[in-house]
């Protein structure tokens, strides 16, 4: 009768690790939905360009390719929502800021 105890237990508790282990498996990354109403251009328009810039004009962080603004017929990245907030609110002001290669972050004179 103890054997069988024991070998429930260590069933059990072998059982309980994988159900955990299983559980604790990251889901594979989706990619984010764009709205259509998050990124449009003076004209409406969501934009489907790649990005030029690989700086975020906003924050001079590292951009994230799927948040995109299109401004002036170009398509700018955007490291975060916040980001693409102020950038739409003064698209002028932050576009300036970029270099021509969109790699860097020029002063203002």
């Amino acid at each position: 009768m103890k054997k069988l105890s024991f070998v429930m237990l260590v069933m059990i508790i072998g059982l309980s690790f994988s159900i955990s282990s299983f559980a604790q498996e990251e889901p594979k990354k989706e990619k984010k939905e764009v709205d259509s109403t998050e990124h449009p251009d003076k004209s409406g328009q969501v934009s489907d360009d790649k990005a030029f810039n690989t700086i975020c004009p906003v924050s001079t962080e590292d951009v994230d390719q799927e948040i995109t603004y299109k401004y002036n017929g170009k398509t700018y990245a955007l490291c975060c929502n916040k980001c693409l907030k102020k950038f739409k609110a003064d698209p002028e002001k932050y576009s300036k800021r970029l270099s021509e290669d969109g790699k860097s972050i020029v002063k203002s004179k």
